[in-house]
């Protein structure tokens, strides 16, 4: 697909008829410089009148900040299917780097999703993609318990549902557990799994410590690792369980796995690394902890190119509900957990339990490569899911259980 003035000239309209635009807080205004396959115009953003787009920019207009996209990212881009790296706005910015960018910085991170919605609209509408239907009445129970930890309590919720080896699932990075409420709802697990999720401290439904006014949160690996370990004993389980965890939770689980492996009946690590290449592009940005950056709006387009674009639109929307929720900061704290897994990550010799690896090719935090890696350093078995995305248990679940129905037969006969 092509791009010229024409194709920008139409802009505005779409914007203006855009709902998710409609549910964007207006701006007193807001101008954006935008150039698409060498193709420049301007969009103005009025709270009084609405969208201008000027398609004749010249040296008398002024800017609060520029956007990019070149020739041939654009081509990638405008495809119905785009390709890894090439999915969003800010997955380009992941791609070419901050050369996209120009001008006023602050700006562009408070406007993030308007240049989305904007690349977005100048292209046709993607299909939505089906939703899998939960019960009307859940089989999820919740409860809390508290654990100690290094003089401290932490009081942490947790949801539950099945029967059968016990599965403890960690979530990602800035969420918390509703992430996995299609696999703890799915008949076919509960019956052989009894699957609980919780929310970390600082995460959901599990509140910081008391005293957290005072703190600035700044996750750990060690820190991170002692709080699953406290969590599982308390739990009091009569057998050993499976550990699952996704992103953050994933590179726990490979860490955990070469540490305290034998303390777990198998692990699943979903989209983590261990650290120490700089090839994947940093996820710890200072716009999602800004005081003149809305994080949880910064954040809707910060993972969102994590995701697959074959995932269902309304279950990638349920994402980035989750991730607008998190508490301020707690998202860009959970980052700082990449020193300290940076530095054990390259100490690990080998998984003391059966280790089981997964990595969707949308993925450019942890990218196949890195995933597998990590699961030929500690000898686990890969398994790459073709056309996934960074949350496929909440993305695409029934996609992802294609890939992990198969892995839990294989932990069911062990």
């Amino acid at each position: 697909m092509g791009f010229d003035i024409a194709l920008a000239s139409k802009l505005g309209s779409r914007l203006a008829d855009d709902v998710v635009v409609a549910g964007l807080p207006a701006p007193d205004r807001c101008r954006i410089l935008m150039e698409v396959a060498g193709v420049r115009f301007g969009v103005t953003w009025d709270l009084d009148h609405g969208f201008d787009v000027n398609t004749a920019p010249d040296i008398n207009d002024a800017w609060d900040f520029g956007f990019a996209v070149p020739a041939a990212a654009w081509e990638e881009f405008a495809q119905p299917a785009p390709p890894p790296l090439h999915n969003t706005a800010q997955a380009l910015v992941a791609r070419f780097g901050d050369t996209l960018i120009s001008g006023n910085r602050v700006k562009w991170a408070q406007y993030a999703p308007l240049v989305e919605r904007i690349l977005a609209c100048l292209k046709p509408p993607r299909e939505r993609g089906e939703v899998p239907r939960l019960p009307r009445k859940s089989a999820i129970n919740a409860s809390y318990l508290t654990i100690d930890y290094e003089g401290r309590e932490y009081r942490l919720f947790y949801e539950e549902a099945g029967q059968g080896i016990p599965m403890i699932c960690l979530h990602t990075a800035g969420s918390d557990s509703r992430q996995y409420k299609y696999l703890l709802e799915d008949p076919e697990l509960q019956a052989n799994f009894r699957m609980i999720a919780f929310d970390m401290p600082w995460h959901g439904r599990s509140a910081p410590p008391l005293g957290w006014r005072g703190e600035r949160y700044e996750n750990s690996i060690e820190w991170y690792l002692q709080i699953i370990r406290g969590f599982t004993a308390a739990m009091e389980l009569p057998e050993k369980p499976v550990l699952v965890g996704c992103s953050m939770g994933g590179s726990v689980a490979l860490v955990m796995s070469g540490t305290y492996g034998d303390e777990w009946r198998a692990i699943c690590a979903l989209e983590g690394t261990l650290g120490g290449n700089h090839r994947a592009p940093s996820r710890r940005g200072i716009w999602s902890r800004h005081l003149e950056v809305d994080h949880s709006m910064f954040l809707s387009t910060w993972v969102a190119g994590l995701m697959s674009p074959s995932s269902p639109q309304d279950l990638q929307d349920d994402v980035l509900w989750e991730y607008g929720q998190s508490g301020p900061g707690i998202y860009n704290g959970d980052g700082a957990m990449v020193s300290s897994l940076q530095a054990i990550g390259p100490t690990l010799t080998g998984a003391k339990c059966p280790l089981y690896v997964f990595s969707g090719d949308y993925d450019y935090s942890a990218t196949p490569e890195l995933s597998k890696a990590a699961a030929n350093q500690l000898h686990g078995e890969f398994i790459q899911m073709t056309g996934k995305g960074h949350f496929p248990m909440a993305e695409d679940p029934v996609g992802f259980k294609q890939y992990f129905r198969p892995v839990l037969d294989k932990i069911k006969r062990a």
